[in-house]
């Protein structure tokens, strides 16, 4: 860019039309909310999204002056750079570089909205008005503000009779430094949730947190957990749900749940079998005539959601040309066909050691360890596939689609060749 080339090549170079681009060009208000790892603050734009609601990456912009629960690195009169909790003050040995995005959380907000004595401008951090200023404190949890601020976009979007593509990227799910109990790599403490079965609705205790330095007295709040953070996921989707109905929108609303990877600890950065790139996918659309509904074993991907999104917007035509990988889900969830049309999984990761390639098709899978396993009856618990040792004892049917996938293994390995983006010729 700008006659430089950097060690990192920005998506919105190599990908210049994603999901972004897609609504704002079908006329859908937009905006990007949560712990969305953006390290590009000065290029938001060119990712298609007017308005934003994010952690600030350590990276690209200082820390909200407003929380000093973060973990820093700082170098001693020895020369020895040592993590410090700016809220004790003390070392922890084993942390990494933090700022808090649960409690006493760092919010960015982009492009956010003008008037009534509130902080306006590009970048903005939280809290940019009056009340918030004076609610922000050490109970205040990040996936509620995010909420909070997704929220007041959806009620702005449907005053103004404007359609609205939310992509909410949670801060919920994983691991970090807790501030309230000074434990390393956690998942840190959710507000205290109860389903009340007579209403069908969630009710959320208020979060109270005292002290200081580390010292900390809490009520309404849970020890935290993998557990809790699914709680909490669960009723993220309520409230979007709920807002729906309130908005009186529902029947004309499309939810879309996924994830990038695995948990860490059991997925994230495992070449183990498909614990890596193997996620859920939940689609949700109770007044569009979805022809399927239920669980289905049917192979979809991540890049299925692009061409997927431009049929349900209506401007699939903007692929004409544009070299995609994804095979829309729309004629499968909303027509009539039978299946949906992909035949295989692909993903890979990247290691010191190099780069793993990984696929999956109906019979057979291949993790990132070169090991092969029968996945032609689905397990219970996705994981307990028999591994394969002797391809000569196995149908012919699996031998064949394990050629198949061999050949589209070799298609996509380019990693080394490919991996960086390249300017044309002037």
């Amino acid at each position: 860019e700008n006659g430089e080339i950097g060690d990192i090549v920005p998506l919105w170079i190599t990908s210049p039309l994603g999901i972004g681009q897609l609504a704002t060009a079908a006329g859908y208000g937009t905006l990007w909310g949560g712990r969305a790892g953006m390290k590009d603050v000065d290029n938001l734009e060119k990712f298609g999204f007017a308005h934003g609601v994010f952690v600030p990456a350590p990276q690209e912009v200082p820390p909200s002056p407003l929380s000093d629960f973060q973990v820093v690195g700082r170098r001693g009169e020895d020369g020895v750079k040592r993590l410090i909790n700016l809220d004790t003050g003390k070392v922890e040995p084993g942390a990494r570089a933090h700022r808090s995005y649960s409690w006493l959380p760092h919010v960015l907000l982009f492009n956010p909205p003008q008037g009534d004595g509130a902080d306006s401008g590009r970048l903005v951090y939280y809290p940019n008005t009056e009340e918030t200023k004076e609610a922000y404190n050490i109970g205040t949890f990040g996936p509620d503000v995010d909420m909070e601020v997704t929220k007041d976009f959806m009620e702005k979007c449907t005053t103004d009779d404007k359609p609205f593509f939310l992509y909410a990227t949670s801060r919920i799910g994983h691991k970090a430094f807790d501030f309230l109990n000074g434990e390393i790599d956690t998942w840190p403490p959710t507000p205290k949730l109860w389903w009340n079965p007579n209403t069908q609705r969630y009710v959320k205790q208020e979060s109270v947190v005292t002290g200081d330095a580390g010292n900390y007295k809490m009520t309404g709040i849970n020890k935290g957990g993998i557990r809790r953070h699914v709680e909490y996921l669960d009723y993220t989707l309520w409230q979007f749900e709920e807002k729906c109905k309130e908005l009186g929108i529902l029947n004309n609303t499309v939810i879309i749940f996924a994830t990038d990877n695995g948990t860490k600890g059991y997925g994230k950065a495992v070449e183990k079998k498909q614990r890596g790139p193997h996620v859920p996918l939940f689609v949700y659309a109770p007044g569009l005539g979805m022809t399927k509904k239920g669980r289905s074993h049917e192979l979809a991907s991540s890049v299925d959601l692009l061409p997927t999104l431009a049929d349900l917007m209506g401007v699939s035509d903007l692929l004409d040309g544009y070299e995609i990988h994804g095979e829309s889900l729309y004629p499968y969830l909303f027509g009539d066909a039978e299946n949906h049309t992909r035949e295989y999984n692909f993903s890979y990761m990247t290691r010191f050691a190099g780069h793993f390639q990984l696929i999956r098709g109906s019979y057979v899978m291949k993790d990132g360890a070169n090991r092969w396993y029968d996945v032609s009856e689905e397990k219970r618990d996705l994981d307990d596939y028999p591994r394969i040792f002797d391809w000569k004892a196995q149908p012919q049917k699996l031998q064949d689609e394990r050629d198949k996938l061999k050949q589209t293994l070799a298609k996509f390995d380019v990693y080394d060749t490919e991996h960086d983006y390249v300017p044309a010729d002037p």
